[in-house]
């Protein structure tokens, strides 16, 4: 699928995502564990499956200058949308409680990932584009420490595949053009852990905190010529801080969330002054150049009448992208910001039925093309986003 909060996705869950992805304190469902480990002892259901249809929008733009000879390297003039339009996303969540003090809770999810599909030679090499998906199995511990303090670990493990398309004419910068671009699909596993506290401070409010490590993954062995560091693609660390405010028949939830993308090379680097003869592909060669992300999420619950529920949400964090850096994101081109968000719960028999619906408008960032020195080109990259989600709690 494509990106949300860079490659992150806003929930999930149909529960987590109506409520603008803020579920680090609150428990609204067996998928809780995905955000903080230590809320095992906080659900009440036992299975969580949720499925959602995701169609992001996006596409790019260039205006002014053109093919140039080398080095510099000019887009030809184009108004460019990505062909694939639709993703199925799955999510699967199992929680038990062994006793007053102890729970474990397993969780099956996806990430955004990044991809396109571009019809167009953008490079002049081909069709053009990228396709990243990533899986995560987490495996949550949750422990009362007191009675109102909860702590949790998840240990992970993921596994991810890519493929790139339409690259080879960048071979003169790689380290080795074999292994750049039109490969096929190349697949790596990882590991990494996830870290969480709740506490309760009365009656009405509660506190969780939660910390992801860097995911760390095999080498990306087809894409060593790509990617930095031998074709590495590890998933960067977050925090993540969040309270709860509830009442009888309503609940207010907040969050906020730092994705550090920046420490991930082959992510976070960007593509000047490190772009050179044999530079892709290389310890401290160029990447896409993103931000580390601070995102913040608020999210409302109402309790109706016979086991209805409705959420409502919000989530804005400023894109990782720099108009510096547009030139490579024209493959991933995750510009999002705000996320807005509604969903429907309801109860039949033993099982509650959830809906939820995430819109995030369009957003744009527009730059030079930094290989086109001679000739002034821009490129503006362009999203917008339609995640419809269903579940089901039993």
């Amino acid at each position: 699928a494509d990106a949300t909060n860079g490659y992150f996705r806003l929930g999930y869950s149909a529960n987590s995502i109506a409520m603008g992805g803020a579920s680090t304190a609150t428990a609204q469902d067996a998928m809780a564990g995905a955000s903080n480990p230590a809320l095992a002892l906080n659900i009440d259901t036992n299975f969580t499956a949720a499925v959602s249809l995701f169609a992001p929008d996006r596409g790019f733009t260039v205006e002014g200058g053109g093919p140039a000879a080398p080095p510099e390297f000019g887009l030809q003039q184009q108004d460019t949308s990505s062909d694939s339009h639709y993703f199925v996303i799955p999510s699967f969540g199992y929680n038990r409680i062994i006793d007053e003090d102890f729970a474990i809770n397993v969780n099956v999810y996806a990430n955004g990932g990044m991809n396109t599909d571009y019809s167009e030679s953008v490079f002049y090499a081909g069709e053009t584009g990228v396709d990243l998906s990533q899986m995560f199995i987490s495996t949550s511990f949750a422990y009362k420490v007191a009675e109102t303090t909860h702590i949790g670990i998840a240990p992970i493990i993921a596994g991810q595949r890519f493929k790139a398309r339409g690259l080879n004419s960048f071979a003169g910068f790689s380290q080795d053009p074999t292994k750049l671009s039109d490969n096929q699909y190349d697949y790596s596993f990882g590991y990494g852990a996830r870290f969480g506290v709740w506490h309760g401070l009365n009656e009405n409010w509660s506190f969780g905190a939660s910390y992801q490590t860097e995911t760390k993954f095999q080498e990306f062995e087809k894409y060593e010529g790509l990617f930095a560091e031998n074709g590495a693609f590890n998933i960067p660390e977050t925090y993540n801080l969040g309270l709860e405010f509830k009442r009888s028949n309503y609940t207010v939830a907040f969050d906020y969330q730092r994705i550090n993308y920046s420490d991930i090379q082959s992510v976070g680097n960007p593509m000047l002054p490190a772009l050179a003869p044999g530079s892709l592909g290389t310890d401290g060669g160029p990447g896409f150049g993103w931000q580390d992300m601070n995102v913040y999420e608020l999210g409302f619950a109402i309790d109706g009448a016979s086991d209805n529920t409705y959420r409502f949400g919000v989530s804005y964090g400023e894109q990782p992208i720099p108009s510096s850096e547009v030139l490579f994101n024209i493959l991933a081109p995750g510009v999002q910001e705000w996320h807005f968000t509604a969903g429907y719960e309801f109860g039949v028999n033993d099982v509650d039925y959830a809906f939820a619906l995430m819109y995030s408008p369009s957003k744009s960032v527009k730059g030079r093309n930094p290989l086109l020195g001679s000739q002034e080109q821009t490129i503006e990259l362009e999203m917008s986003q339609i995640e419809l989600t269903f579940g089901a709690n039993f």
